[in-house]
């Protein structure tokens, strides 16, 4: 029997664009959790980010690492980290959001 293997190439594309919060300072707790708020917004799924900083805590790419399912995300240290890097990034900050059930009407 013969084996075959396929190699998947993954092209990551890295664009300069005008953000909004493109070079924000981040000072506080509440300055990550608005950017994770304007960024996740509403999803219907688990959707894992990291925010690039510099040496001076600001944000130089807001990155999508990984869109999981309804309930999970199974988020791969090597995509966080080679974003990370790529971007040039002093640290990082990681977010994600659980999501809420809405109530439905009885």
């Amino acid at each position: 029997m013969e084996k075959v293997f396929e190699v998947v190439r993954i092209k990551q594309e890295i664009r300069e664009t005008e953000h909004p919060r493109a070079w924000y300072q981040i000072r506080s707790p509440e300055d990550v959790v608005e950017i994770a708020r304007q960024e996740i917004a509403d999803e219907d799924r688990e959707i894992f980010f990291i925010a690039c900083l510099n040496t001076k805590n600001k944000v130089i790419a807001i990155h999508r690492v990984h869109v999981g399912a309804l309930n999970y995300s199974l988020v791969s240290v090597k995509d966080t980290y080679k974003t990370a890097i790529l971007n040039n990034s002093a640290s990082i900050i990681c977010f994600h959001q659980h999501r809420r059930m809405s109530k439905l009407p009885i």
